[in-house]
């Protein structure tokens, strides 16, 4: 056998395996990225919606295994083909009567969000986005983000405190420190958790501060919806509070986790 012949079989051969395999022998065998959609839109006065969706765009595609996309159009873009192309969705959205008609979910953008999340995709519903949808109140949805700020959640001035994983051994909270300093953030308090609801994290509201409530309050806890995984985490008010890397990787880990079911990496 000429050292051509030889050459040719050998390339063959890896031929026939990329192929039965789906490998790339250029990348190995890493698995595609997790397709995420962050749901947005709407005039909210407190939370500056544009910037927090720009900040986690970079923060949690930073390390090429999120593909993040946005919409402010819910409207348009929440119905059953669209969200059939990704694997989680994240909420960072509260409807207002200010806000442009392509922000306003129709029943059927309602429905096609329950579906989606009810038939396995994963949601995470970030800070204010569970006090959507209140007045009226959509029971189904308070359901679905496993509940949050609604409408008797508080807060006192935004201040520095710590944050601390509690009993519970879950890959979302696996490689974060046992407390950790969390940068000026609104502490949000009074959260309702629906049944079934597993605290991961919470923060200690001090009594001595306005509102205290001489509480550890729930700050991060993850609960099912249908075959959907959830997970609900009310830090990170504005840009500044996201700057702490214990919450990137907090929100790295709780995307991938309602994504897959897992966390590949603890950083």
């Amino acid at each position: 056998m000429t050292t051509r012949d030889f050459l040719r079989i050998s390339m063959g051969l890896v031929a026939t395996l990329v192929g039965a395999t789906g490998m790339n022998p250029a990348r190995g065998d890493e698995p595609r990225p997790i397709k995420l959609l962050i749901i947005t839109g709407d005039q909210v006065s407190a939370h500056d919606w544009k910037a927090t969706t720009k900040a986690m765009q970079d923060f949690l595609s930073a390390q090429g295994k999120i593909d993040v996309e946005a919409t402010a159009t819910p409207a348009r873009d929440l119905n059953d083909a669209n969200l059939a192309k990704y694997d989680v969705l994240l909420l960072n959205y509260r409807d207002t009567p200010a806000g442009p008609p392509e922000t306003k979910w129709s029943d059927a953008n309602k429905a096609s969000f329950l579906k989606a999340v009810r038939g396995g995709k994963g949601l995470v519903v970030y800070h204010f986005a569970s006090a959507a949808f209140v007045k009226p109140n959509w029971a189904e949805f308070e359901t679905a983000i496993a509940g949050g700020w609604r409408t008797q959640g508080f807060h006192g001035p935004a201040h520095e405190f710590s944050v601390k994983p509690t009993d519970v051994k879950h890959p979302i909270t696996e490689g974060l420190p046992s407390q950790f300093d969390h940068v000026k953030d609104e502490l949000y308090q009074n959260s309702m958790l629906t049944p079934g609801s597993v605290v991961l994290l919470r923060a200690y509201s001090d009594p001595n501060k306005p509102r205290g409530t001489g509480k550890d309050e729930a700050v991060a806890w993850v609960n099912q919806y249908g075959e959907g995984r959830v997970f609900n985490c009310v830090l990170g008010h504005d840009a500044a509070a996201m700057s702490d890397p214990n919450f990137q990787v907090l929100m790295r880990h709780g995307v991938e986790w309602a994504a897959t079911g897992k966390v590949s990496a603890t950083k």
